[in-house]
């Protein structure tokens, strides 16, 4: 039996939250964009666009909260590299749908004082299962 093709379509969605040093607790896990459920994070990134000027080093993960589960995750990216330099570190897709709506957010965590300066911008990239917003073919 051939595969049934299916006519329906969705682009990605694109959504972006931009923080700065003064957002952020270390190692408290900080939401920055809601997905609706059956989400499938298929990309993004984490920008630095200021370096974090924290006394010893800047460490971030990228991960997700389902629920109301405060613990800070690390689904997408667990950084153990000091952050030293602008630049971006790629969301790493897992393939999981949420299947009610949850977040997608940073755990960044500082060694020493407190930064006085830093910024960055989340880019989280989603298609959702199910959903066709036009047809082809």
């Amino acid at each position: 039996m051939p595969i049934k093709k299916l006519s329906g379509r969705q682009e990605v969605i694109a959504a972006t939250a931009d923080f700065k040093f003064s957002d952020l607790v270390s190692g408290a896990y900080a939401p920055a964009v809601g997905l609706p459920g059956g989400a499938i994070v298929v990309g993004g990134h984490l920008a630095i666009t200021e370096i974090f000027n924290s006394a010893t080093d800047d460490k971030f993960s990228i991960g997700d909260q389902a629920g109301s589960d405060a613990a800070v995750k690390t689904t997408y990216a667990a950084l153990s590299a000091d952050i030293a330099a602008p630049g971006a570190v790629a969301i790493v897709p897992t393939g999981k749908k949420y299947a009610q709506p949850g977040s997608v957010g940073v755990a960044w965590t500082g060694t020493g004082a407190a930064p006085t300066a830093g910024a960055g911008r989340l880019t989280v990239l989603y298609i959702v299962d199910g959903r066709a917003a036009f047809s082809h073919g």
